[in-house]
């Protein structure tokens, strides 16, 4: 026995595109970004970093802060930058020492050329790129960047304890 349906197709359509426009919205995505999943245990043994701000006595010489990780353990691992301030850096390893350098522009700003004729405005330079990094730390917080069998990681950092900020006068000296 064949029951006869009154279907519209107009009635079909509409659930149809509104199941597909749903799905294309809510896809299967992580609900949480991998680049801020942190490791929670540390890949190495940290102790006591600190950060140091420093500036420059020269002029354009500029300002920036180091961030320093004593470590041990390095050579298990291979870390390649570091995120602090909404910045990021390569690294500088030093026996078993991680450093950070962040240099900053100087406070003096050149003179910018605004002019309606291109070749007026032909010695203006291009401000420095940034090198931002994608999380959001508080002041005292930094994260490493590293691999373990070509797999990148992140550790989080926290309370970096501020060192004593340093001032350089003034260039070394000049040899004859």
């Amino acid at each position: 026995m064949f029951i006869p349906l009154n279907l519209n197709p107009m009635k079909l359509k509409t659930p149809l595109i509104l199941g597909i426009i749903f799905l294309s919205t809510f896809n299967c995505k992580s609900t949480q970004d991998p680049l801020q999943q942190f490791q929670t245990t540390a890949p190495i043994q940290i102790i006591d970093p600190y950060y140091n701000a420093w500036i420059a006595g020269i002029e354009d010489a500029g300002a920036g802060i180091n961030v320093f990780l004593p470590t041990t353990g390095i050579s298990r691992i291979t870390i390649d930058s570091l995120h602090f301030r909404g910045e990021k850096s390569a690294v500088e390893i030093r026996d078993q020492l991680i450093i950070g350098r962040f240099k900053y522009t100087t406070t003096r700003k050149k003179d910018i050329i605004f002019s309606s004729d291109r070749r007026a405005e032909y010695g203006n330079t291009l401000p420095p790129q940034i090198d931002a990094s994608p999380f959001s730390l508080s002041q005292n917080e930094c994260v490493i960047s590293y691999q373990v069998n070509n797999k990148r990681l992140y550790y989080k950092i926290s309370n970096l304890k501020k060192g004593e900020s340093l001032a350089y006068p003034a260039a070394p000296p000049k040899k004859p």
